[in-house]
């Protein structure tokens, strides 16, 4: 069982990604040394245009990527300019980037849904959602996602795509260009007053309780700016970079969980077990003289044993600090 804890003080996007060997799959055996060198792709995502206060957040379908049946050892990006320097965070906030595998039949080049299968991590969360192979978001950079031999995140397996299909990717990019906003923690933050957001995705009105997330701050939005402030345009990339080499038998394969501190296990009689993540929550205010820190804690029953070989921790604005933990249950027959 492992046991997930995140402690905020205001809104918050909270989840984390692990990597896990099974036991069933880990042995003696696997611990040669990969017959392939590392190599190193380095990719830009599509442009991505940005105005003061605009938000982007858009997909992007079959990115550049490492084709094949390759083992995975890292995945790192970042935001930069035309000149492929670094953009500060203070002037282009990076809320998050995603990258996401689907199969597609071949030879079809529009985007359609109706024909994307996507392949989600192993992880527990349902409906679509954090269903992506990596992601990160501010704390991206200086984030090490190196994986240690002799293990891999296997792609490209021939044997798991679809007679027919491909194996493409996307990317997923929330940018949120603060320069010359009037607040810049609210506009990270996605304060719907901020943004005047009063409807969701879908047309549907706001509850009153909803102050800020995801909601508000939706792609082509602008956050509100400080009067006369005026700005030019830009044109920004995701550069990402790769790490791979081509698949071999000693490589130990691993399985990615996306887990979301908001996930609560709902068991119904007689029903499936179903995994409810929210993906965000709002932290309640506290009494005055009290500690101002709220603390969410859930636990994920792993019905396999295993070892986790990298994990890494996605939290917003008023994170303070998550922690992972496991614990061993033991049956005694």
């Amino acid at each position: 069982m492992f046991n997930m804890r995140f402690v905020s003080q205001d809104w918050v996007v909270s989840c984390a990604l692990i990597l896990l060997v099974s036991c069933t799959t880990y042995s003696s055996a696997s611990l040669g040394k990969p017959e392939n060198n590392i190599k190193t792709s380095v990719f830009k995502s599509p442009k991505i245009e940005l105005g003061p206060g605009l938000v982007s957040n858009k997909f992007y379908f079959d990115v550049d990527f490492p084709r094949g049946h390759i083992a995975l050892k890292s995945f790192n990006a970042e935001l930069v300019d035309e000149s492929e320097k670094s953009v500060p965070l203070q002037e282009t906030y990076l809320h998050h980037w995603l990258i996401i595998k689907y199969h597609q039949p071949k030879n079809v080049t529009h985007n359609n849904q109706t024909d994307i299968v996507f392949v989600r991590n192993s992880g527990f969360c349902q409906d679509g959602t954090l269903i992506q192979y990596f992601g990160l978001g501010s704390e991206t950079r200086g984030t090490a996602t190196d994986i240690p031999d002799p293990f891999g995140i296997e792609v490209g397996n021939p044997s798991e795509i679809p007679y027919g299909y491909d194996e493409k990717w996307l990317i997923n990019v929330h940018a949120i260009d603060t320069r010359g906003v009037e607040d810049r923690l609210g506009c990270i933050e996605c304060r719907c007053d901020l943004y005047n957001i009063t409807k969701d995705a879908d047309g549907n009105p706001l509850s009153p309780d909803y102050k800020g997330g995801l909601d508000c701050c939706p792609d082509n939005t602008t956050c509100r700016l400080n009067k006369g402030f005026k700005g030019p345009k830009r044109t920004l990339y995701l550069k990402y970079t790769v790490k791979w080499f081509s698949w071999d038998n000693y490589v130990v394969p691993l399985k990615i969980y996306i887990l979301d501190v908001t996930d609560v296990l709902n068991v119904s009689k007689g029903g499936t077990p179903k995994h409810n993540c929210e993906v965000e929550y709002q932290v309640e205010p506290r009494s005055k003289g009290y500690n101002s820190s709220d603390v969410r804690k859930t636990s994920f029953p792993m019905q396999t044993g295993g070892y986790v070989i990298y994990g890494v921790g996605h939290q917003h604005a008023g994170a303070i600090a998550s922690t992972l933990h496991g614990q061993v249950t033991y049956i005694i027959i």
